[in-house]
């Protein structure tokens, strides 16, 4: 009896303990759900890819001379670079003159930096817990004025690179446009006010990148982001100065249409893609793969078989200003080489990465689709050799080099298929295909 006593006493025992220890857990999950933000509130607007993407191009996606940001800070092999910021953070002290007796300039944007630290903290993804306040702080203000002064000098008709070799500024300047190689842009709003009170304001800012960001898309115009539009880091900058919103655009012809100062865009180009609405496209029990398949266009090569012309654009609005009528698909000429390539893939990223601020692009995905189309075309080198004979691609890197590169930037993209910018266009050239069979 004695037995069977203690033995259901240390049954109750254990129980107790479970039961203790389990809602101790309960208690423990219960505090990290309370700890995430709803979807709505998720403050994050830089992030990491996911591995699958990033490793198997890694040089589409990783600094390869200089880092921006916690992501790559400490990189192996990016120490040249590291030492030539500090010599940029000199340089650009020494244009302000704000800041005590004590500390000067460089004190007033470490104290501006600390007082932004937990704010710009809460824009990455990852948390960084191992890398401390006054660390983080110290990288804000290294890397904003090294960013500060970079583009300075561009605009002054300087290369800010070490030596002034145009070849390390190329890939520093390709570097600091990378998704995951960026710091918040309201960091670089503090420090330049800080730098040039009085006549530091954020037109005077933006202007410095506006100027640096033209024409970096072919047959793009920059656009002059909106008055009051939230920019969350430079790679969104460029997308903002690069990607036009055709609704807003379409609003602006008629705006000057009614006002008598013309009857279309500057330079003649056609905005019937942009007038039609997105109209749905073949779907099945499937799901989105099969979906996705079927709301595509022809490779180029069979395209040709089937009658269809390709003729570069003269006068492009811009990159996306694409058409297709009478069987003749009418596209701006583009580059293909490293530096585009490395560009659009970002753009990409940028589109499909979710948080803050893939959620208010204006651009509607707009480079997803432009890629999605490209790569629908060009499956095989002698599709590649079709758009490179009409004059629309020029190759910088081989017929193959490309194909690899476009099956890989389509492959990783989530678009709706059913409804998109150039969901029309599709349409127009299956239907065409078909009927030329």
């Amino acid at each position: 009896m004695e037995d069977e006593r203690n033995g259901s006493g240390t049954s109750a025992d254990a129980a107790q303990k479970s039961r203790f220890f389990r809602d101790a857990r309960v208690e423990a999950m219960q505090r990290r759900v309370d700890a995430v933000h709803s979807e709505a509130e998720d403050p994050y607007t830089i992030f990491r890819l996911p591995a699958t993407v990033r490793g198997r191009h890694p040089d589409l996606y990783e600094p390869k001379v200089v880092s921006v940001g916690p992501y790559y800070h400490g990189r192996a092999g990016l120490g040249a670079a590291q030492q030539h910021k500090w010599r940029l953070l000199r340089d650009f002290l020494s244009r302000g003159s704000t800041g005590n007796a004590d500390d000067g300039q460089l004190g007033a944007c470490l104290r501006a930096a600390s007082a932004l630290e937990a704010d710009a903290r809460r824009c990455y993804a990852e948390g960084f817990d191992e890398v401390g306040a006054d660390d983080f702080a110290e990288m804000l203000v290294l890397d904003g004025c090294f960013l500060l002064e970079f583009f300075l000098r561009k605009g002054e008709g300087q290369l800010a690179a070490p030596g002034g070799a145009k070849w390390a500024w190329q890939h520093m300047y390709h570097d600091v446009l990378l998704l995951e190689n960026q710091i918040p842009f309201f960091v670089l709003e503090k420090l330049h006010a800080l730098a040039f009170p009085g006549e530091g304001d954020r037109e005077a800012l933006l202007d410095i990148f506006y100027k640096a960001f033209a024409g970096d898309l072919p047959s793009s115009r920059a656009i002059r982001p909106r008055s009051g539009k939230t920019i969350h880091h430079l790679l969104h900058l460029h997308y903002e100065c690069n990607v036009r919103n055709p609704s807003t655009d379409a609003g602006d012809i008629k705006a000057r249409k009614a006002n008598g100062n013309g009857s279309g865009d500057a330079n003649g180009a056609s905005l019937a893609v942009w007038k039609q609405s997105p109209v749905p496209s073949p779907r099945s029990s499937d799901g989105a793969v099969k979906g996705r398949l079927t709301s595509m266009v022809p490779q180029a090569a069979k395209m040709e078989d089937a009658g269809v012309t390709f003729k570069r654009k003269p006068t492009p609005r811009d990159m996306f200003d694409i058409s297709f009528r009478y069987g003749v698909l009418h596209m701006p000429a583009f580059v293909v080489d490293e530096a585009a390539k490395v560009l659009l893939a970002n753009l990409v990223a940028f589109e499909q990465g979710g948080g803050r601020a893939a959620r208010q692009l204006d651009g509607g995905n707009l480079v997803t689709g432009f890629v999605a189309l490209v790569g629908s075309l060009v499956n095989t080198a002698r599709d590649v050799e079709v758009l490179r004979r009409s004059g629309i691609m020029h190759c910088m890197v081989t017929h193959d080099e490309a194909v690899r590169y476009f099956s890989h930037v389509v492959q990783y993209t989530t678009m709706d298929y059913d409804r998109h910018l150039l969901a029309c266009l599709f349409r127009d050239i299956r239907e065409h295909c078909q009927w030329s069979r």
